[in-house]
């Protein structure tokens, strides 16, 4: 086989990442293979060995055992069977040489950490590769210094490949020493800044080093240029020209691998190169001083994105939703949120929704259009204060882009303020453009959930329930659904064998489903863990593929495989908090109770432990064990937990002083967290899952107001009468003088903030008054008024029953972000709304039992039904009944019609029993020993017209019986 080698096999690697084909000296440049080379290799065939990715620690010490892990990709047409050793190395500089039969780079420049055998890998697939090194750095190490590290694969040159050159990659550098590390990993503020204004924001800080970071500051910047520079070490710092400290704090002291948010106060003023009006990049840097001796200084700052610093509305696109899919020519509804990030209001601005090729649109102002984009619809939203947002859904057809005639899935997005009407603070953010749509006619099956156990034992049965559903606009045919236990935190599917990197726990077949329909399928096997997974402890993830060889031509064939979920295999137990209580405040000085349930989840028992309770600023916390505790934190108290056998749980009613962490602040809200083993005591399965978080609390001294309930009819006719009952409870710590409540219809989330105004997609229905309230005490008041509509609005936008107390702020309480609650929704039109009340049945029934199904439906809208209406009886392996489509039977292969009804004229609010013989019989998709459940379906063939035709089903929670 012709293949090309590079004439010294010392090839070399370049930058991070990048892989050269010539020279080796420090001070070359890479150089790039000629397109038509690279073109000419891909068609020489034979295997081909790559790296895509290196993962490991960013710091270790020398000697210290770390874990490292390699993707290894072969690109070629052939599989590799043979034995291709990956190795890994340390290198003084970015430029790596593998080593050749025999041969060694010098000992000073690079040294070989560790290596392990890749295995099979077949064409077009990848495996990961996890092996244990001991760091040891090249000779002339002193103490502490950084280090590339890189790794190349096939150094023994065992596998004759279609190109030899591009074997190897280089991560970055490595810290190696005693030393801490800091780093910038975040900065949160303001998407856009008043000039002149203070505004808060945070940095997080990690320490990713070997040793204990004993303090130092972290400053915020705004600057011109996506970069910041480090102020200089001695001598007076020159005036900067593209970058301006903004604000700064000091960040404590950090643990090795603890992390901290570190809240700034920071003032928005212009570097002096930056242009009036322009946007500006915001970013941090840690330790500028230098008063922190680390293993790396270069690593120190970090850019966010950018800013707007101005006086100025600034409209985005929040989100883009629509349906799964669509075929061409038909019309479907997509939901747009448009929000004003800016400092000032915005007038009406327009919105158009397009369909992309692409996962972008290009920017406003840009004439003529692309072809890869084609419009669907517009509208309008209205005008929005500073940080108000509007939702609307919208109607229009689903037409492809002229640079894409074929079946390919498409992007649906949008764009705001096409025309550039509006001055903006900034204009690099008015478009979105990231949910991906099916267009066609095909099906496109998915795999929508998977319950797996949390824990197995190693070579054990294992039995994992995928639920599967056709999204698409046909009907599909019986395919197959396989399940793995992998140790990649990602499945997709491949030609071939499945890789080493996961193991098959088994498959069962998916019967031919509906457009829209569901199955729920039980995966029987036994769980082993994959090769090559680093032990002991392994992180091992189990998800599943549908249709994993790809023989059902599909609208989209990315959406195949099911979010994973971390499993534990092998003999241990696993303690988890599976229920912690928390109270809405408490006075300072005094306890909270809690109610806390700890569960062995594990294989094996428990021996005694310990729950570390803590309150946080955060939703997380570090281990109890780490000294000096981090100032975000406190721990308030402990649960000692009982021995537990596998499966058992146990709750524990708990006391605790609520004490502040040092780094709260007045009022702010606080979680409660319970750490399972906080010492650390347990050998585990798994160590991911120990944490469990309630809140947020407040501790403090006041009034705190909330809507918990919001209940009236389900229908209303436009501009008639509307009552709502609205359930307003105090949760604070002392008593609420008088307020009132409102009543709204809402059309998307609610805000709690009172500078706001009441967006302008809720409508008013009433007002009334809420007395005083007692610590603890609610009240349910009725708020009436009518159902109007908001101008303008989608007759087909969703509306929800809303109430807002205290929205004129005139109760100072412990928490003004809560006034506000959202609840059922309700149609404003008129007509009939037929709705399956209850069905009622025998429970356990054996097949082919006979039975008597009492079914209640209730006309919930606010016009008479006139002439009677068919009811179906159901028989469904799922737990929820499929609906047909128009003029469609309500029989397909996962359930199967066992009786019905006609149901007569019902009168506005009016209820019927009907009574209906039948027997258990059997979907033909049900397999045995399946769970079978009993449902009702009203008006299936859509004959009459109603307010809504999506609660037209119920299934009874309990199953009839199993099938046979």
């Amino acid at each position: 086989m012709s293949r090309r080698t590079p004439p010294w096999r010392h090839s070399c690697l370049f930058i991070t990442g990048a892989l050269a084909l010539t020279g080796c000296s420090s001070g070359s440049a890479p150089e790039e293979a000629p397109p038509l080379e690279q073109q000419a290799s891909a068609l020489v065939p034979g295997p081909d060995l790559r790296i895509t990715e290196l993962t490991a620690p960013d710091s270790a010490k020398p000697g210290q055992p770390v874990t490292v892990t390699a993707k290894v990709c072969n690109t070629g047409d052939q599989a590799v069977y043979s034995s291709a050793m990956l190795e890994v190395y340390l290198s003084t500089t970015p430029t790596q040489q593998v080593p050749g039969p025999g041969t060694q780079p010098p000992p000073t420049q690079q040294l070989t950490q560790g290596q392990t055998d890749v295995g099979t890998v077949y064409a077009g697939q990848c495996v990961s590769r996890s092996f244990n090194i001991y760091v040891s750095p090249p000779s002339g190490f002193t103490g502490n210094g950084t280090y590339y590290l890189g790794a190349s694969v096939d150094t023994q040159n065992a596998v004759p490949e279609s190109d030899e050159t591009n074997n190897g990659f280089v991560k970055g550098l490595m810290g190696v020493g005693n030393r801490p590390d800091l780093v910038v990993t975040r900065v949160d503020a303001p998407p856009n800044l008043a000039p002149g204004q203070a505004f808060s924001a945070s940095a997080t800080v990690c320490n990713v080093g070997t040793e204990y970071s004993s303090g130092g500051s972290v400053e915020l910047y705004l600057s011109s240029v996506n970069g910041l520079t480090l102020p200089p070490l001695s001598g007076p710092p020159p005036v900067p020209v593209t970058q301006l400290m903004v604000g700064s704090a000091l960040m404590g002291s950090l643990e090795t691998g603890q992390c901290r948010a570190v809240p700034l106060t920071g003032y928005a003023q212009r570097p002096p190169s930056a242009p009036p009006g322009t946007p500006l990049y915001l970013g941090a840097i840690a330790d500028p001083s230098r008063s922190v001796t680390e293993l790396r200084e270069d690593n120190n700052t970090f850019v966010q994105g950018l800013v707007g610093v101005g006086n100025g509305p600034d409209l985005s696109i929040r989100s883009v939703t629509g349906p799964a899919s669509a075929r061409q020519g038909d019309s479907f509804p997509a939901t747009v949120t448009v929000c004003n990030e800016g400092t000032a209001s915005s007038p009406q601005a327009d919105v158009r929704v397009f369909l992309s090729t692409v996962p972008s649109l290009a920017a406003p102002g840009t004439q003529p259009r692309p072809l890869t984009e084609f419009p669907v619809t517009s509208f309008s939203v209205p005008a929005l204060v500073s940080g108000q947002c509007a939702t609307r859904t919208v109607q229009g057809p689903a037409n492809r882009p002229p640079a894409n005639p074929s079946e390919q899935p498409l992007y649906l997005g949008a764009i705001v303020d096409l025309p550039q009407g509006v001055v903006e603070l900034r204009e690099d953010n008015n478009t979105r453009a990231d949910t991906l749509m099916g267009m066609g006619a095909r099906p496109d099956l998915t795999v929508v959930s998977l319950d797996a156990p949390s824990n197995a034992p190693s070579y054990g049965p294992l039995a994992v329930s995928a639920k599967v559903c056709n999204v698409g606009t046909t009907r599909s045919t019986d395919v197959p659904v396989e399940v793995y236990v992998t140790n990649e935190p990602s499945l997709s599917v491949v030609s071939g064998p499945p890789p080493m990197s996961r193991m098959p726990v088994g498959t069962v077949n998916v019967p031919a489903l509906e457009p829209l329909e569901c199955v729920t399928r039980l995966v029987s096997g036994y769980s082993n863990v994959p090769g090559g997974t680093a032990m002991p402890n392994p992180v091992l993830y189990v998800g599943a593929i549908v249709d994993p060889m790809s023989s059902l031509q599909e609208l989209r064939e990315d959406n195949n495989v099911s979010p994973l979920s971390r499993i534990g295999l092998g003999y241990g137990p696993d303690l988890v908090v599976r229920t912690l209580t928390a109270p809405s405040s408490v006075k300072p000085g005094t306890s909270l109770s809690t109610d806390v349930k700890v569960c062995n989840e594990g294989t094996q028992p428990s021996s005694a432990s310990t729950v570390g309770l803590f309150l946080s600023t955060t939703a997380s916390v570090t281990s109890s064990m780490q000294y000096p505790p981090s100032p975000s934190q406190v721990m308030v108290g402990t649960v000692e937990v009982s021995s537990l056998s596998q499966g058992t749980c146990v709750l524990y009613p708990k006391t605790v002083y609520a004490a502040l962490p040092p780094a709260a602040t007045p009022t702010q809200p606080l979680y409660l967290v319970a750490v399972a083993d906080v010492n650390q005591q347990q050998l585990e399965l798994r160590e991911d899952n120990n944490t469990r978080v309630a809140g947020t609390l407040i501790v403090g001294n006041g009034p705190d107001l909330v809507v918990t309930d919001v209940t009236g009819p389900s229908s209303a006719i436009p501009g008639g009468p509307l009552t709502l009952n609205v359930k307003v409870c105090n949760v604070g710590t002392e008593p609420a003088g008088p307020s009132y409540v409102m009543g709204v219809l809402a059309m998307e989330e609610m805000q709690s903030n009172p500078y706001l105004p009441p967006a302008s997609s809720e409508s008013y229905v009433g007002m009334t008054s809420v007395s005083s309230l007692a610590v603890g005490q609610c009240v349910t008041t009725a708020v009436s008024g009518s159902a109007s509509t908001v101008p303008n609005a989608d007759p087909a936008s969703p509306r929800y029953l809303g109430a807002r107390v205290d929205m004129s702020n005139q109760v100072v309480e412990l928490r003004e972000d809560n006034n506000t609650r959202m609840t059922s929704r309700i149609v404003v039109g008129s007509g009939p709304d037929l709705v399956v009340r209850s069905v009622t049945a025998p429970p356990a029934l054996p097949q082919y039992g006979s039975f008597t199904a009492q079914v209640q439906v209730c006309n919930e809208g606010n016009v008479s039904t006139y002439g009677s209406v068919p009811l179906d009886l159901v028989i469904t392996t799922e737990t929820s009944l499929y609906t047909p489509g128009q003029g469609q039977p309500p029989f397909t292969q996962v359930q199967i019609p066992v009786g019905g009804a006609m149901v007569p004229t019902l009168s506005v609010g009016q209820c019927t029993t009907l009574s209906i013989q039948s027997s258990v019989v059997r979907p033909s998709a049900a397999t045995s020993g399946q769970s079978l459940y009993l449902g009702a379906l009203v008006d299936g063939p859509n004959s009459l017209l109603e307010l809504r035709e999506d609660n037209n089903t119920l299934t009874r929670a309990t199953p009839i019986g199993q099938a046979q």
